[in-house]
This record gives structure tokens, sequence and C-alpha cells, in this order.
């Protein structure tokens, strides 16, 4: 089901229940819905690490230190100047509240965008492993994950 049509058709009763992300996250009551588990605040204190919320996955050939230099320096333009970019999420953002964009925004863009650091990285270990183990995924090698 296409992501806009989650809320509406759990309220109109067309399904049972639906997993909403992003924005969704401070919308939901919007349509008379309740939270049944909040599963970002499920891992955090099942696990004690982040959210591990998304990655840049880059082929092989490409070079990697330099993509990662210019990643780098497009969060950290953002982080210093938050105007920038408003146009842009607004236009593509699912929700058009500005609050709520720039609360969206303020949850998920913070200090792991720039480096996510030993507890970041054991967080998408974490993440694979219980994949692994669920039989969602291959079994990871955890040292090569950072190369």
């Amino acid at each position: 089901m296409p992501f806009p049509d989650i809320m509406p058709a759990v309220r109109d009763g067309q399904v049972d229940a639906g997993l909403v992300i992003h924005e969704a996250r401070f919308t939901y009551t919007n349509y008379g819905l309740t939270s049944v588990v909040d599963l970002g605040a499920w891992w955090e204190s099942d696990t004690g690490l982040p959210i591990p919320l998304g990655a840049i996955v880059a082929r092989r050939e490409l070079d990697h230190d330099q993509l990662g230099r210019t990643v780098r320096a497009s969060v950290e333009h953002a982080f210093a100047n938050p105007s920038a970019s408003r146009q842009f999420v607004a236009e593509h953002a699912s929700e058009m509240d500005p609050d709520v964009q720039a609360r969206h925004i303020a949850l998920y863009v913070n200090d792991f965008s720039v480096d996510i650091g030993d507890e970041g990285y054991a967080a998408i270990v974490g993440l694979l492993e219980r994949a692994a183990e669920a039989g969602l995924v291959p079994p990871v090698n955890s040292a090569t994950l950072r190369n």
C-alpha cells in the first residue's frame, strides 16, 4: 500500500492496522488513530542503541573517502544553514505542515548523520544480526561493514 494511503485506510476500516514512519509519527492522531507500539522506542529500550534509520550505499569502485567527505560537507552545511533545505523538504515531504517537517528533521537528522561513531555502528550491527537470525538477510561479517 502506498505510504500516504496507510493512515486513511486504517481510519476507514479497510485494514486493521498500519505501520507508519517519518512525519506520520507526529500526525497519526489527526486521523483518530492510536499507537499500539512505537517501534523506535521499543528498539532503543530493547537494545540500548540508537535507531539505525538509513545508510548510504555506494559501488566498491567509487572513491569512498571522497564520497564520505562530500556527504559530510553536505550534512554539515545543512546543520549550519537549516533554512537552506527548507524549500526542498517542503516540496518532497508527505506532511505539509512546516512545524511537523521541522520536528521530523530535528528527530532524524542528528549527530549520527555526520559520524555514526561506535554507538551508531553497534546499532547497525545489531540490526543486521537480528535480521540474519530471522533469516531475512544472509549472515554478516561485522568486521567488514566499516569498509
